[in-house]
């Protein structure tokens, strides 16, 4: 019997998503709690061939946290016990921001999926800075979501936030700030980013905006623009908007299972574009290994998820990895989890 999914997820999710999200942040500010449950339920699957490496960072396993949970940099010790391959934080503004009004989160628990409106709250750079260069131990990799509304903001994040992680992820719209009919030139903004980082991309990931897939010429430029560049790697998922009178806002982003299918159509297109020039990681209702290995079938080197961390609790990167041994435990070549066009031979080649 699972403790979480038996016991607490259907307490939890008694109360409002949005109270259930503050109360989780809570339990996970105390790390030693979670480094014992870890050690005690082998939260961290250790095996070889769940190694992989993407945009320069050397990771334990393919599967993440993504970005949007631990919002400031808070969670860190706690979360680093969890099993995940690395754990993405922010997003990290230039300022603190309240966000949008409450309620942010709705589920849908049969389709085990979420609408959030959260307006990217943060408590600002500054302070996240503070949290992050002052972490001594590091035992999974570390990367920052950067956020902001011009290119000079989101450079200077960079910039800042860069030296004291091991990558960063830049985004370069949230859908939930853009009003109604608003347009957008990512294409522009990030050539205004890169244009101020002076080449230093090796290192950065470009979390593709969810409206850029939908249009086929602006996805296979933004991903040309980052191939010309160097950067180190994409970010592809397939949240997309949606009306829902529950949110604060009556409008959000959906997440969850009910966007696995987008996101593993726009990580294929993406893969087509980049032609085996980029790494590219996956996001979007990522909730088992089946999951992690047609995100790999269609080109992704790693994936992130945080719906499924939400629906399935503290063992979800457990249980993917587990099953993804296994899986490689049937496959009489035990073929590593990296496509052939990630491996550093393929790049010489």
């Amino acid at each position: 019997m699972s403790l979480y999914r038996n016991v607490l997820a259907p307490a939890l999710f008694a109360l409002s998503a949005d109270h259930s999200h503050h109360l989780g942040n809570a339990a996970l500010r105390w790390p030693l709690p979670w480094q014992v449950l870890s050690a005690a339920c082998g939260l961290k699957v250790s095996d070889p061939r769940l190694a992989t490496t993407f945009a320069g960072i050397e990771i334990s396993s393919p599967v993440g946290l993504a970005a949007g949970f631990d919002k400031n940099g808070d969670l860190l010790d706690s979360l680093s016990s969890l099993g995940f391959g690395f754990i993405c934080v922010g997003s990290i503004m230039p300022e603190p921001r309240y966000g949008n009004p409450f309620p942010r989160l709705v589920r849908y628990r049969n389709g085990e999926s979420i609408a959030d409106s959260m307006g990217v709250p943060s408590k600002g750079r500054a302070y996240a800075v503070e949290r992050l260069k002052h972490r001594t131990v590091k035992p999974v990799p570390i990367v920052a979501n950067v956020g902001g509304f011009s290119s000079e903001t989101i450079a200077a994040g960079v910039l800042e936030v860069g030296p004291h992680v091991d990558a960063v992820e830049v985004s370069l719209m949230c859908p939930n700030v853009l009003k109604p009919g608003e347009t957008f030139d990512e294409v522009g903004m990030l050539r205004g980013i890169l244009d101020r980082i002076d080449g230093n991309t090796a290192s950065i990931i470009v979390r593709v905006p969810n409206d850029t897939t939908q249009s086929h010429d602006r996805f296979a430029e933004l991903v040309e623009l980052c191939v010309e560049a160097k950067v180190g790697g994409l970010k592809v998922g397939g949240g997309h908007r949606l009306a829902e009178p529950r949110l604060g806002t009556g409008i959000g982003t959906l997440h969850g299972r009910a966007i696995f299918d987008t996101a593993l159509a726009n990580v294929e297109r993406a893969a087509k574009f980049a032609r085996g020039r980029i790494q590219i990681k996956g996001n979007g209702g990522i909730s088992s290994a089946s999951d992690v290995l047609a995100m790999r079938r269609a080109g992704a080197t790693c994936v992130d998820l945080y719906s499924a961390f939400i629906y399935q609790g503290w063992t979800v990167a457990r249980d993917i990895n587990r099953e993804l041994v296994a899986a490689f435990d049937r496959d009489a070549v035990g073929a590593p989890l990296v496509p052939e066009v990630d491996r550093p031979e393929a790049r010489r080649a």
